[in-house]
């Protein structure tokens, strides 16, 4: 499957090749760090994957329908990452998450793994965001 993306808001464009067998998938990333959101944004949409970012709790929770799966910072100033997803599957039922954060104290730990989602710790090394989509969407 051939496609070609344009990201309107930085200019990034791309024409990628992905397996047939390759699904897309409608993503969220919500990170207050713009570099973050611009990186994850170009990987995942690279992949062939419907992407939209917010730099907000609040602003997801807005803006946004639906989602095969969101990647969420633990940090954001506000409503935190685990609030928001509390609030996700809440209004649009259970969606598969995969939290990424610089911190991890260990009540932050305790909270991840009682959410039973998957987690990362930044930096993000890319193939390790994409397995861990893969285990949140798929249960792989």
């Amino acid at each position: 499957m051939r496609f070609s993306y344009e990201c309107v808001s930085c200019g990034y464009a791309s024409v990628r090749t992905v397996p047939a067998h390759t699904s897309i998938l409608t993503l969220i990333v919500v990170d207050d760090d713009e570099n973050i959101r611009r990186a994850f944004g170009r990987l995942l949409r690279s992949h062939g994957h419907d992407v939209h970012v917010f730099e907000s709790a609040e602003d997801c929770l807005a803006r946004h329908d639906e989602a095969d799966c969101a990647i969420l910072d633990i940090g954001l100033p506000g409503l935190n990452g685990i609030e928001l997803q509390k609030r996700l599957h809440t209004s649009h039922g259970k969606i598969p998450v995969v939290f990424v954060t610089a911190r991890d104290e260990p009540p932050i730990l305790a909270a991840v793994r009682r959410s039973g989602c998957q987690f990362l710790k930044k930096p993000v090394d890319e193939q390790m965001l994409l397995a861990a989509i893969e285990r949140a969407v798929h249960g792989s």
